[in-house]
């Protein structure tokens, strides 16, 4: 069996070809995405509609052990915010605002701010 591979002209060309479309499109495709993240996390950000209890507070082993939180809805998600068992959170759907209900206070928690200080909206 014959393990020398190699290309002739006529089969060079096709390969060319398909490697700048290639090339082309994912260089647009990041562009596009480094060009458009402030947008498309705004766009996010205000999709969330949260009404829900926290109900633990816990290191999650399986991701590199970062805080987790988890809501009495089921969900779970990765701490960004310094929650506290009990809280109540309140975050409707086309606003940027998050309210953090506990024990006799409200906070106000604004998700713009904190993906500007993480560095995600620019």
């Amino acid at each position: 069996m014959d393990n020398n591979f190699k290309l002739d002209k006529s089969s060079k060309t096709p390969l060319i070809i398909f490697l700048l479309i290639f090339g082309s499109v994912v260089f647009l495709t990041i562009f596009y995405l480094n060009h458009n993240s402030a947008d498309l996390t705004k766009e996010q950000l205000l999709k969330i509609n949260r009404h829900t209890k926290v109900t633990d507070i816990y290191v999650n082993k399986n991701e590199h052990n970062f805080l987790y939180v988890k809501f009495s809805n089921g969900t779970e998600k990765i701490m960004e915010t310094p929650y506290q068992i009990g809280d109540s959170i309140s975050k409707n759907k086309g606003d940027s605002i998050e309210y953090i209900f506990r024990k006799d206070s409200v906070i106000q928690n604004n998700l713009f701010e904190v993906a500007r200080r993480e560095n995600i909206l620019k």
